[in-house]
């Protein structure tokens, strides 16, 4: 524990380091010869003897700037104390706490600096390139995504970035499709390699890419999202990494040409996919919105306690709906129209535009009422669809006495 770390403090002043005293004495260490200058202003032989009671381990915790301080417990990580090379080899690591034998090796790794005092620092130790050989729209994107920098990283970058120039937006989506998922989202699932093979081979001309380019530009999707999505989807529900752009192309464009509504992200994507291609080719079919609209029967919208049952005003209501709960309710449009049945949507008063439970309707009474992908509903929104039931029995009793009224003041 570092007692007197409010008596000095610590900063890089071009070749030197400085350490200020409280006293206002310091003491300069020279990174390029390895010189000590003591608090009497003259060259000494020990940096130790000057910092008695320090170790390279306090030292570094009293240094002002932030980059720095990140730079030196960077190098003393993997570089000083060898944990790279020697946790391979099971060696155990000698462990420096020294500060002028640390400070004597910093210099060594100089060319680290630069990316520290910009503020890059998740970089590995083996880069062999300098901040100035790497092009400024990898750097930004290394910025915006918090890239972990890497001899691939650039390689892929530079073998797959032609014609930047002339399409910011698709290299834009190029390199962030390329970055993220070899490095950025660090899903645990994909190795480097997978990451390789999946999103790099023939990047250029490849298909796959350009599927995912579209879903980008076209559906909206995030970057950082949409890579953790599929990843995802290749680890648990067994999509072939060839396929993955493909299938979500396939999906986006058939979910958005029913609504605009659609989950991006859903959770069993397999399932869903199917009840889109199903919905998408019922719906193919043109439905006269004036046909659908003679059917509406508002008298059997009923709000009770937090719940509210509404009536679809328009057929992309109801495709609205299949979205919304991944279920097959579109296919029911046509029945509506021909008058076979009615499709009500339960929703809570605070949230109408929420879908809770898609409800049928026939002879009224209720015959069906699922959740989202047509799961079981709550008993609490059981308990309020019996109380419907009630409700529609009472307005069928109400429309037939006065319908009977009606009927025999006509004949009278």
């Amino acid at each position: 524990m570092l007692k007197e770390r409010k008596n000095i403090k610590a900063y890089k002043q071009y070749k030197y380091i400085v350490f200020e005293f409280e006293d206002g004495k310091t003491v300069k260490y020279d990174l390029s010869t390895g010189e000590t200058i003591g608090k009497l202003g003259k060259p000494v032989k020990s940096l130790n003897a000057q910092l008695k009671g320090y170790n390279v381990y306090s030292v570094i915790d009293i240094f002002e700037d932030e980059n720095y301080k990140k730079l030196m417990r960077f190098i003393l990580k993997y570089f000083v104390n060898n944990k790279r090379s020697n946790s391979r080899r099971g060696v155990e690591v000698n462990r420096v706490t020294n500060i002028g034998t640390f400070l004597s090796k910093i210099d060594n790794y100089s060319h680290f600096e630069q990316f520290f005092a910009a503020g890059y620092h998740d970089i590995d130790p083996d880069l062999s390139y300098k901040l100035s050989d790497i092009p400024k729209q990898l750097l930004k994107l290394c910025k915006q995504y918090d890239l972990h920098i890497d001899n691939n990283l650039i390689r892929s970058y530079n073998q797959n970035s032609d014609d930047k120039e002339d399409d910011s937006t698709h290299n834009r989506i190029k390199g962030s499709y390329l970055f993220l998922a070899l490095m950025s989202v660090k899903c645990e699932s994909l190795n480097t390699q997978d990451r390789l093979e999946i999103f790099t081979a023939n990047l250029h001309y490849d298909y796959s890419y350009y599927r995912f380019y579209d879903l980008i530009t076209t559906y909206n999707y995030n970057v950082t999202s949409l890579i953790k999505y599929m990843d995802n989807l290749i680890t648990f529900e067994a999509i072939r990494k060839t396929d993955i752009c493909r299938e979500l192309y396939d999906y986006a464009r058939m979910m958005s040409e029913i609504s605009p509504k659609f989950d991006k992200y859903p959770k069993n994507f397999l399932t869903t996919h199917r009840i889109a291609n199903r919905n998408y080719q019922r719906l193919r079919e043109y439905f006269e919105e004036s046909k659908f609209t003679r059917c509406i029967d508002l008298s059997m919208e009923w709000k009770y306690d937090k719940f509210k049952f509404i009536y679809p005003k328009t057929v992309q209501d109801i495709k609205d709906e299949a979205v919304q709960q991944n279920n097959c309710v579109a296919s029911y449009i046509e029945r509506v129209i021909k008058g076979e049945c009615h499709i009500m949507f339960l929703r809570s008063t605070n949230d109408v535009d929420h879908s809770l439970v898609t409800v049928e309707v026939v002879n009224n009474t209720v015959v069906q009422a699922k959740g989202k992908f047509n799961k079981d509903i709550t008993a609490e929104e059981s308990a309020v669809i019996n109380k419907y039931n009630k409700y529609l029995i009472n307005r069928f009793k109400q429309t037939t006495l006065a319908n009977m009224v009606e009927m025999e003041a006509i004949t009278c």
